[in-house]
């Protein structure tokens, strides 16, 4: 275990020192994050945020920012008392040009975790989600990811996105260049990258290897469900009440909230499970498939040198390197 990790078993530690959180799941978004945030929020050991993903960090993605200052940002960690490290689990960080200098300006010793996945699969699954989620209105993937350099360049942006460059297909998945970023930031031994491949066939061990990495016991878990699978909205208006119309909600749950002497009315949650259909897997044409991998192909190579793991092993569509003419002899 690095010597950057935090000790195997010390003494539980108060809410004040727990913040600013010391760990960070920062992306890529559809990669297994929520997964494993989920399984390490059930450890004793670890105060993680709720929600999952405040985005108080990524300053060029305000849209995205949950929390207008850090009193709020701390009132989402409730700290139990066997707690040893708070966690947050912002998938955009990674992505984001500003997030890693802000957290480390708040804790210079933070840690951070990385969860990758074959970009082709990614890049449909998180088309699907943005939909979901009313940032995306092209419901074509093809059109979609085809849109990318105008929306890099500012058009077709729809109204409801609250980060335009989250559209931006041909950048998203770009692990290599984030990684690398990453890096010069943060020494290696501080970062921990693991590969949803690697979880789907092994989900124990990559649990059990994001415990060592932040320097937890193994708790013994067993059960681990399957989280956050593909779905969509059958109403995409009930789906922004929920989701984007807090101030309206406010105004009409607050008087509520205050007769009942309760601080939520746990209403939203039952409204978007009966607003919610799940989706099945929809595979990505071969010949759109092929263009994501060519567009992605320099950015995978220098992903797979900078992990110095064989990728292609892992059914990802890294392109053989070509080597110099002196190397193959000619």
């Amino acid at each position: 275990m690095s010597t950057h990790s935090l000790p195997s078993d010390p003494e539980p530690v108060s809410g004040r020192d727990l913040l600013p959180p010391a760990a960070y799941l920062i992306g890529a978004p559809k990669c297994g994050t929520t997964a494993l945030g989920h399984y390490l929020a059930g450890h004793p050991g670890v105060s993680f945020s709720n929600p999952k993903e405040p985005h108080y960090f990524s300053h060029d993605l305000r849209g995205l920012c949950l929390c207008p200052d850090e009193a709020t940002y701390r009132e989402l960690f409730a700290p139990g008392d066997e707690a040893r490290v708070a966690m947050e689990g912002s998938v955009w960080y990674f992505y984001s040009e500003t997030a890693i200098s802000e957290i480390l300006k708040a804790r210079p010793d933070a840690m951070f975790i990385v969860m990758l996945r074959n970009p082709v699969k990614m890049l449909a699954s998180l088309h699907r989600q943005l939909i979901h989620a009313l940032d995306e209105s092209e419901e074509d993937f093809r059109k979609a990811w085809d849109l990318s350099d105008a929306r890099a360049a500012g058009r077709s942006i729809p109204r409801s996105c609250r980060a335009p460059s989250t559209l931006v297909y041909k950048r998203t998945a770009a692990y290599g260049e984030m990684l690398s970023r990453l890096y010069a930031r943060v020494p290696r031994e501080r970062v921990l990258v693991l590969f949803q491949e690697d979880m789907r066939l092994d989900t124990p061990g990559v649990y059990r290897r994001a415990l060592t990495f932040l320097g937890l016991k193994d708790d013994g878990r067993l059960d681990f469900p399957s989280i956050n699978e593909a779905k969509r909205a059958r109403s995409r208006l009930v789906r922004f009440v929920v989701s984007r119309a807090r101030p309206a909600r406010e105004l009409v749950s607050r008087p509520i909230k205050r007769v009942l002497g309760v601080e939520s009315l746990g209403l939203l949650k039952k409204v978007d499970a009966l607003n919610t259909a799940k989706l099945a897997k929809v595979p990505v044409p071969p010949d759109l498939a092929e263009e994501i991998a060519e567009t992605y192909a320099e950015d995978m190579l220098l992903l797979q040198e900078l992990v110095g793991r064989d990728l292609a092993a892992l059914g990802w569509p890294v392109p053989a390197p070509v080597l110099p003419k002196s190397a193959a002899g000619g």
